[in-house]
């Protein structure tokens, strides 16, 4: 009977921390949702007072009885888009990503062969639509790159940082790619290279740097209707997550923001 009530017992230890941790994810899951509404709605509500346009980077929390939500918020215009980004930003994401040069250079063929028309004009990122009637069709994920003809793994998860596919614009803000994407990409001036770094550690002003970068074709100043939200959980219990969405975020959409892409990144038990 000792034996029976010992076993009992752990049993029963290990369908209650069951039961809690089943609780904190949803209550964390809530959390995230809470996060990601305050993102959309910091978005909509456009820049603050004085300033000229809305940020690309956001960093808030939010506080509720179940604990706080950490947010970060990047525009998808600092990622080069698969679907309608010039040439030399994909062989430059590619050969960044691991490829050699000669494999760069074919792939970027071939992924730009896939496009499927022009960019939408609906206010909707490239990725949501998809032309019928032929053999292209446009990325609905960056992930599809695993499984695209040439492409190996160590490329796919090499690129994966660097691009999107709901951007929807055909260049990129240069200035906040890392320096090694910057030097794969090509036709890239040296005049722009320098004018970035100068940029960077205060030795040109945001308009020096726009007028350095305006003859660059694939350079934009334009922000995309697409944000990448990064959010990390922490209840009172001091259980974690951290999550990742991509939403969109559009005044001609009656919805506040919609979710494109949505993953769990990370959990963690205190």
């Amino acid at each position: 009977m000792g034996f029976l009530a010992v076993v009992l017992r752990v049993q029963m230890t290990g369908v209650v921390a069951s039961v809690r941790i089943t609780e904190d994810k949803a209550s964390a899951r809530i959390l995230a949702e809470a996060g990601l509404s305050q993102a959309a709605a910091e978005i909509r509500a456009g820049p603050p007072d004085g300033v000229r346009t809305l940020n690309d980077r956001i960093s808030s929390t939010i506080t509720l009885p179940a604990g706080i939500a950490s947010i970060s918020v990047r525009n998808e215009a600092l990622r080069i888009d698969l679907n309608t980004a010039e040439r030399p930003l994909i062989v430059g994401a590619l050969r960044a990503g691991g490829a050699a040069p000669g494999i760069a250079d074919d792939l970027a063929t071939r992924i730009i062969g896939r496009r499927a028309g022009p960019t939408p004009q609906n206010g909707q990122p490239a990725g949501s639509a998809q032309q019928a009637g032929n053999d292209t069709k446009l990325f609905q994920t960056v992930s599809e790159l695993a499984a695209f003809p040439g492409m190996t793994p160590a490329i796919a998860i090499g690129i994966e940082p660097y691009v999107t596919v709901s951007s929807g614009l055909p260049g990129v803000r240069l200035e906040a790619l890392d320096d090694g994407l910057l030097g794969d990409i090509p036709g890239l001036p040296p005049s722009a290279l320098k004018a970035i770094k100068d940029f960077h550690t205060g030795r040109l002003s945001r308009d020096q740097l726009d007028q350095s970068l305006a003859g660059v074709t694939f350079n934009t100043s334009a922000q995309a209707p697409s944000w990448r939200v990064e959010l990390k959980t922490t209840l009172q219990s001091g259980y974690s997550e951290s999550f990742e969405a991509l939403i969109l975020v559009s005044n001609v959409d009656e919805a506040p923001y919609r979710v494109l892409d949505w993953r769990r990144a990370a959990i963690e038990l205190e």
